[in-house]
């Protein structure tokens, strides 16, 4: 933890305020006193409290609040990122302590060998963990679900940014978590990547085959299904009820509204309405 004092010293900029951050979010709006960053005005009026990272223009277009330090920088994604990586690491020396011994000892849950098991994981009562599976911190999995082996629930996405200034990329954190329903099934090889902030979501029913990738912050709907070696990048939102082919692609930040179906190898670059049918590359709808 550390003060916005002290975090505004980090990044060049001058503030009294002493208060101790007590968390981090990309909107801080419950009234606790949170970290959190904006890019543009729309996300800057949805915070009310706590400090802010932000641009200029983003700052002069709205009504300051007198809840919220505002940080005012060049590049607010970039400044969030060192800030989280120089004062909220989430790489403490127990995080790759192995916790499945204590999660064996619940009669109700089957776990098979060779399981790494990290600290805050909650297991469902019914769940089924098969030989060498990875569930890392801070994931929580419903009841009767079925995790086969080999796959990897809650490591880090590749979240980066440029600095122009050292010539490289900064780690954009990946300090979330992973929240996964009720009877949920997931296949040999597939990982489940963890939220930068919050949660990346598979909710309850939805069936996912072997070798997928879902990227950090997506939220998977009810009822859906994954085929396999489905590839799902960062902050897409799949609803319910969508079915998706094998081999298929879609980019981040993508919506596939509920009952879509996308078929096998399609490449999807825009958004697809509900109940369509799209195929292809660019995948386009089918008539």
């Amino acid at each position: 933890m550390s003060s916005i004092k002290k975090i505004a010293e980090f990044l060049d900029l001058k503030s009294n305020n002493t208060s101790v951050i007590q968390s981090i979010t990309n909107q801080g709006n419950d009234g606790s006193l949170r970290l959190s960053w904006a890019k543009d005005e729309l996300n800057l009026k949805k915070i009310n409290s706590g400090a802010v990272i932000c641009s200029i223009e983003a700052f002069k277009s709205i009504l300051p609040l007198k809840d919220v330090e505002y940080l005012i920088v060049d590049n607010p994604r970039l400044a969030f990122a060192k800030v989280v990586n120089e004062f909220f690491s989430d790489y403490t020396p127990d995080y790759f302590t192995n916790l499945q011994s204590i999660h064996r000892s619940n009669e109700k849950i089957i776990i098979g060998s060779n399981v790494f098991i990290g600290k805050n994981v909650v297991l469902g009562e019914g769940c089924i963990i098969h030989d060498n599976v990875s569930i890392y911190p801070n994931t929580v999995i419903g009841k009767n679900c079925v995790i086969k082996s080999f796959a990897s629930l809650g490591t880090e996405g590749l979240g980066q940014e440029f600095d122009s200034s050292i010539g490289s990329y900064v780690k954009f954190p990946q300090i979330g978590g992973v929240e996964i329903g009720d009877n949920v099934e997931i296949g040999p090889y597939s990982t489940i990547r963890r939220s930068a902030l919050g949660s990346t979501t598979i909710n309850q029913g939805t069936k996912i085959g072997s070798y997928c990738n879902i990227g950090h912050n997506c939220n998977i709907g009810k009822n859906c299904l994954l085929t396999s070696n489905v590839i799902i990048a960062g902050s897409s939102s799949i609803e319910d009820n969508v079915y998706i082919g094998i081999g298929a692609l879609i980019r981040n930040k993508i919506k596939v509204s509920k009952n879509a179906t996308i078929g096998l190898g399609a490449v999807v670059v825009k958004n697809v309405p509900k109940n369509e049918t799209w195929i292809g590359n660019p995948a386009k709808k089918l008539k």
